[in-house]
């Protein structure tokens, strides 16, 4: 009996010895890689580097967090082999730690070479002419030093790691060797858990977390070399395969780009020719105005409809936009934030695009590459991680002159507050307000900001007065539980950037500044729009502009219209007539009878409007008059002008990357 209980105890003694054994050597590679990051952060200090002092800290302690991350999924994956006789531990374990050993080199000197911890670009050696990078980097890497450095790390990891596991393995034998034991592996097992996921509440450490400071080199060291390189092939794998020149021509029903071009009314037939068409050209005198554009979170244009006492929803944004202009008839390119971020800057249909494998090709198109033009300052500002989609590197690359996020908000504002997405809005509109009130005058600035605050889990500041929303008023969709929670955060954003349009107002800033503000999609928890009459609703949005004066015809303001139409509304109040992709019509501008009938709110989701009509483009059977029970027609021509747009902007992102990395056709 005794024999064949300890034959049926052999398998979860050898879990429990295994899970043991995998946390303490996950752990002491953690600690490893924490010197390593000691000894990168030393040979690599910039001159002068005393601002990092106060940070770093922070920096390290992060790092920490993450090098314990790895280690125990390590654990987690290699247990079953690490309970069992020693010479397999042993193996295991060698080539366990001599992969983090590997990666910490490879991390380190790509550091060296790119200013960057392992990115996306290391896949190149796939991508491109393996046997050319391989000569580039035996050419201009010191292949000696990094012998010996490589050789060192491995001895050195291998040396912990052995160390730690034998020693484990021995006390475990002394001491855990009772049957009962056996009933901590879901202990162990817990434990190995909730050190892989990083953070004892709200969500696992992930790329977001990576920007933990306002230094941009304390953040390059944080990720290890396995957290460098598992990023890395997350941002690759999920970055967009750009294709075929023609791609999006053909979903779109166009056989070339030239068919696409005499769809929407131009005249060339060359590629450069229909490029050069599609960028504006009209009068370039800059006026040197400044200008604040605000994506804002889940900023839904259903609310705006039931302001009233009773249903507060805007707060102070109410007494606001007597002196704006409210376009509301007004549709999100995308469904998501980041889709919304890149349509928006980079006119872009096909996303992700800005990050991954073409994350250091320019889209000199953009916006933020028309404000440099024009002799602006370019400054991205967000209350969330600017770590999130790699935002701190990637709009570097499209032109920002900085980036400000939540780090830097928090080194900025000893205390500051906020939830699992970043800081409290406020802090991103001060220090907005607090830029205006530095900039010199003959240098404009460009702000592009993200707000963060009215996003689950709907959670506010704790001295910020929430309003008592009765459910029972709302005369929308009752049907989701964190409604009354969106509705709050909904207005807080509101409040927020009510007292940012306040504070600009009557600043000396105020006449050379303009606002403008938009949603990036439209909130999750206001329904599901399932009703013929609620359609029109699903993607709507509110544009909002401060500053521009007053606009000499108010049917402009109801026209349907959408994103791709902001910047082409927003450029000639700064003079700046050139230097962009001509996305949509100038929306100021009073509408003709005949302007009025082809207005259009194009979208890169793949749906249309007019003033009287949805459907998805390219299908006259999906077409809904609106509203409801009123009378309309396919338009045949409408439609086409509608694919062509969305076909060439498709059209021009592609062959510009084909064009700048040589791809072939």
């Amino acid at each position: 009996m005794n024999k064949l209980l300890a034959l049926l105890l052999i398998p979860p003694r050898a879990v429990l010895h295994g899970l043991a054994v995998g946390l303490c050597v996950g752990l002491a590679l953690a600690l490893w890689f924490s010197v390593a990051r000691v000894l990168m952060l030393t040979a690599y200090w910039p001159s002068p580097g005393n601002d990092l002092w106060a940070e770093l800290p922070v920096a390290l302690l992060m790092g920490f967090r993450f090098d314990l991350k790895m280690g125990a999924i390590a654990a987690l994956l290699l247990f079953p082999l690490l309970g069992w006789h020693w010479r397999m531990r042993a193996v295991v374990i060698r080539v366990w730690a001599s992969s983090f050993a590997l990666l910490a080199v490879i991390n380190f000197y790509y550091y060296g070479f790119y200013k960057l911890p392992i990115d996306s670009v290391i896949f190149g050696l796939a991508d491109d002419d393996t046997v050319a990078v391989l000569h580039t980097i035996w050419q201009d890497f010191p292949m000696a030093q990094i012998a010996v450095v490589l050789a060192l790390a491995v001895w050195s990891a291998n040396a912990v790691a052995l160390w730690v596991g034998q020693r484990a393995w021995q006390r475990l034998q002394q001491h855990w060797a009772s049957a009962w034991h056996v009933l901590l592996i879901p202990v162990l097992l817990v434990v190995v858990l909730m050190v892989g996921k990083g953070t004892l509440k709200g969500m696992a450490l992930q790329l977001d977390n990576i920007t933990a400071t306002s230094k941009s080199f304390l953040n390059n060291v944080i990720p290890n070399g396995v957290t460098a390189l598992y990023n890395a092939w997350d941002a690759y794998r999920t970055s967009t395969d750009i294709g075929e020149e023609d791609t999006g021509l053909k979903t779109y029903g166009f056989g070339s780009y030239q068919d696409a071009a005499r769809a929407y009314g131009l005249t060339a037939t060359t590629p450069e020719g229909v490029q050069r068409a599609l960028m504006a050209a009209g009068p370039h005198k800059p006026n040197g105005k400044n200008l604040v554009f605000f994506q804002m979170e889940s900023w839904s244009a259903e609310p705006f409809k039931y302001q009233s006492q009773d249903m507060d929803v805007l707060a102070g944004l109410s007494n606001k936009l007597h002196n704006a202009w409210l376009f509301d008839n007004f549709d999100a390119a995308h469904h998501g934030t980041h889709p919304a971020l890149e349509a928006i800057l980079f006119n872009t249909p096909v996303t992700p695009i800005t990050n991954g494998k073409y994350r250091h090709i320019t889209l000199d198109w953009g916006v933020p590459f028309a404000m440099k033009k024009a002799g602006y300052d370019t400054l991205f500002v967000t209350s969330g991680q600017s770590g999130w989609r790699e935002l701190n590197r990637v709009l570097l690359t499209q032109s920002f002159d900085e980036v400000i996020d939540a780090a830097t908000l928090r080194a900025r504002y000893p205390g500051a507050e906020g939830g699992i997405w970043g800081v409290w809005d406020a802090y991103m509109f001060r220090i907005i307000e607090e830029r205006l009130a530095k900039q010199p005058k003959d240098r404009p600035l460009f702000v592009y900001a993200m707000s963060t605050t009215n996003h689950p889990p709907y959670e506010l500041p704790s001295d910020y007065k929430p309003f008592v929303f009765d459910i029972n008023k709302w005369p929308g969709d009752k049907g989701s539980e964190h409604l009354i929670p969106n509705l709050q955060t909904y207005r807080y954003a509101n409040d927020e950037l009510a007292k940012f349009v306040a504070a600009v107002e009557s600043s000396p800033a105020a006449k050379r500044t303009v606002v403008a503000a938009t949603g990036d999609h439209n909130v999750r928890t206001f329904g599901q729009y399932a009703t013929p009459e609620s359609q029109v609703l699903r993607q709507q949005v509110p544009f909002v502009v401060w500053g521009a004066g007053k606009l000499s015809c108010d049917n402009a303001l109801h026209q349907a219209a959408s994103h791709l139409d902001m910047f082409p509304t927003l450029f000639p109040l700064l003079g700046i007539g050139q230097g962009y992709l001509m996305t949509g019509r100038d929306l100021a501008k009073c509408p003709s009878a005949a302007d009025a009938a082809d207005a259009m709110a194009v979208t890169f989701i793949g749906q249309a409007r007019s003033n009287h009509a949805i459907w998805s483009m390219g299908g006259a059977n999906t077409l809904a008059c609106q509203p409801v029970g009123s009378v309309c027609e396919w338009q045949a021509g409408q439609d086409a002008k509608a694919r062509a747009r969305v076909a060439l902007m498709d059209w021009n992102l592609r062959h510009h990357i084909h064009q700048v990395s040589g791809k072939k056709k």
